[in-house]
Formats: structure tokens, C-alpha cells, sequence
């Protein structure tokens, strides 16, 4: 009873800190300049004919100067219409270029191997980073390059689902909740990672850590360069605002979001203790309240019925911090149910002798070590 009591009460401690640490974070208000300075944004594609343009469209509205700004795609040898939707639609825009990777350099695989590759293409001082399936808010390159004082060398945005079908929504729901986590933690200076989808990292800081060739390769890429930049002294941020707020395209179906959690459990064994500690506790807690409910009934509908309320808070000020039409209640409850299931089978499906797949690619032993599918 009394390991029960510590992981529930810590549990709840955690979700009463985060809730107070969001309420007290003001976002920044986007400020005038008086000089521009030259930016690469750096977009790894395989096989995305069915999203590409969605993300090229948002960035073709940056509010962002075009002879300061490249945008550097790098085709990672898709086997669909990719490459030919990126040709076509950038035909016209002469600060839009595109690469196609065919080989491996170095340390890096899949998705960091193609940034390490754009990265010696680059001529801009910062380099921004996303996905092909994130469409970017017009003020997203101003908004994350005001955070850069001289000491910083990596800066990150926040990323959700976009809303669709009761699927979509529960995804939309769940990024924006450990977004939140994130970020409250962030704000007292516990960094954890950087967002692979949104970010921007100093060219200075990137290349003292040799690049992502020289950058031992992890599944979960963005944290393994937060980890070699912060490692040197550079200081990073971690903003939560409309105009950094990145929407990523729902998953469509259970089979490809396990694939993509496992992946980032594969990835969490490389952060800190803290975290690893934190990430821990919030997987016990729900079989800490199931014993609960078999020793005292009463008092785990309580301690479920106040983790849902302060949940629901804290998602509802996030909602506001970012500019987010509030979820309606009933969404709310079925995301706790959602949040239940998807632990559990996550859980599981973590421990099934199951290599991991993303983007129709195996991270075997064998790629990650020499390159070889």
C-alpha cells in the first residue's frame, strides 16, 4: 500500500506542477526587426506524395524575407511521385531546392542521414527542421529565431495532430498533453528534448558536433542532437505559442501510431535519468490505481475523478496558450479512456519481438549498424 500511495501521490504532484507551471508561462509576442538573417530550413521526404504539398504550401506563406530564406528538401529515395509533386511545385520559387539522397554518410540513417546531407548544402546561419507531415504556422521561422540570443544554440516549437475523426481528435488530444509536460518542465529549466518536427538549431552549434554523420545514430534523432549541442554549453529554449504551434497529420490507423511509439520508446532509453523516472511513473500509475480499486473502491473513483480534473485543466490552459479551440468535455472523457488503452497496448506491443518500421523502412540491427536494408 504504501509503494501505491508514492507512485499516486507523486503521479498527481507531477500533474498539479505542470498545471501551475503553464498557468505562470506567457508566451512571447512576435518583435520587429532590424535585420534578417539568412536561414536554411532542412525537410527529409520518403514517400510523403500524399502530404508534401500540404507542408511545401505552408512554408511557400512564410512571413519571412525570400532572399533570406532557402528552403532545402531532400528526397530520401522514394519510391512514389514525391520527388515529381516537389519539382512541379517548385518550379517558380528559386529559394526552394531539391536534393535526392541516395546514399549514406557517416553515422546518420534514415531521416538524419538526409538533414546531415542538406546541412552541407545550407548557407543560412540557423537551420529550421520539421516533417513533410507538419503544416507550419506564417510566422514560424520569426517566432522561433527571436528566441536565439547569442548563447543559445537550439530552440523548439510545439507540435499537435490536426483534429479530423474521433481517431484523429484522440491524437490531437494526446500530443498537445505530453507537449504540455514538456514544456511546464521546460519552463523551470528541465530541458528533455528537442521536437524533431519543430525546431531550429544555430549552424555554429550543429557543427560542432560534427553533424548528424559523426552524431551516433539514434531512432529518435532530434534528441540526440539536443543532447551533443547542450553538451557543449549552448543553452536551449522550448516556446508553446500560436505561431510556433506545428500541425502534424493524424496517424490513420492503431498498427502505424504502435509502430511510431515504439520507436519512441526505443529512442527514450537515451534520455536522463528524470525523465526515464517520469516516464516510468506514468506508466505504473494506472496498474497502482487498478490495485487500488480492489483495496479501496471508493477511493480510487476519487483519485481517478481528480487526476481527470486536473488533466482536463491543464489540457484546457494549453488550449489557450496556443491559440486552440478548447476540447469539448465528452472528448475529454474519452481521451482518458484512450489514454487507458493506448498505455497498455503500447506497453505491450514495446516488448513483442517486433522490429521497429517508419516510413516503410526497418531499423534492424543491420541498417543501423552498416546501411543495409
Amino acid at each position: 500500500m504504501i509503494i501505491i500511495s508514492l507512485i499516486i501521490g507523486l503521479f498527481l504532484l507531477i500533474q498539479v506542477f505542470s498545471w501551475v507551471s503553464i498557468l505562470t508561462y506567457s508566451p512571447k509576442e512576435i518583435g520587429r526587426r532590424s535585420e534578417y538573417p539568412k536561414v536554411s530550413v532542412l525537410l527529409a521526404a520518403r514517400n510523403e506524395e500524399e502530404l508534401i504539398l500540404r507542408c511545401l504550401e505552408s512554408m511557400a506563406q512564410f512571413n519571412y524575407p525570400n532572399d533570406k530564406l532557402e528552403i532545402l528538401i531532400g528526397d530520401d529515395a522514394s519510391t512514389d511521385d514525391t520527388l515529381k509533386l516537389v519539382e512541379a511545385f517548385i518550379k517558380d520559387k528559386p529559394n526552394f531546392s531539391v536534393f535526392s539522397i541516395s546514399e549514406i554518410r557517416g553515422k546518420g540513417r534514415g531521416k538524419a542521414n538526409v538533414l546531415g546531407q542538406l546541412a552541407h548544402k545550407a548557407t543560412g546561419s540557423f537551420y529550421f527542421i520539421t516533417d513533410v507531415d507538419v503544416k507550419l504556422p506564417k510566422d514560424w521561422i520569426l517566432g522561433l529565431l527571436q528566441e536565439f540570443d547569442s548563447d543559445v544554440g537550439i530552440v523548439s516549437g510545439t507540435t499537435m495532430c490536426d483534429t479530423g475523426g474521433f481517431f484523429a481528435t484522440m491524437q490531437s488530444l494526446d500530443w498537445l498533453h505530453f507537449m504540455g509536460y514538456i514544456k511546464a518542465f521546460a519552463h523551470v529549466g528541465v530541458g528533455c528534448t528537442s521536437v524533431g518536427n519543430n525546431m531550429a538549431v544555430r549552424a555554429e552549434a550543429y557543427w560542432q558536433t560534427g553533424g548528424y554523420e559523426e552524431i551516433d545514430f539514434s531512432i529518435t534523432e532530434d534528441y540526440k542532437l539536443f543532447q551533443e549541442v547542450t553538451s557543449r554549453k549552448w543553452k536551449w529554449r522550448t516556446i508553446m505559442s500560436d505561431y510556433s504551434l506545428g500541425r502534424a497529420w493524424y496517424i490513420s490507423n492503431v498498427k502505424e501510431m504502435l509502430h511510431q511509439r515504439k520507436r519512441w520508446l526505443i529512442g527514450a532509453q537515451d534520455l536522463p535519468f528524470n525523465w526515464k523516472a517520469m516516464i516510468s511513473l506514468y506508466g505504473l500509475f494506472l496498474p497502482a490505481l487498478f490495485i487500488l480499486f480492489f483495496l479501496s473502491p471508493q477511493l480510487a473513483v476519487m483519485v481517478w475523478l481528480l487526476k481527470f480534473i486536473i488533466q482536463s485543466m491543464f489540457i484546457t490552459v494549453l488550449c489557450l496558450k496556443t491559440s486552440v479551440k478548447p476540447f469539448k468535455f465528452w472528448e475529454l472523457i474519452f481521451y482518458e479512456c484512450y489514454v487507458m488503452i493506448n498505455t497498455f497496448a503500447t506497453a505491450i506491443f514495446y516488448f513483442l519481438p517486433v522490429q521497429s518500421v517508419w516510413k516503410g523502412r526497418k531499423y534492424a540491427a543491420a541498417y543501423i549498424r552498416d546501411g543495409v536494408e
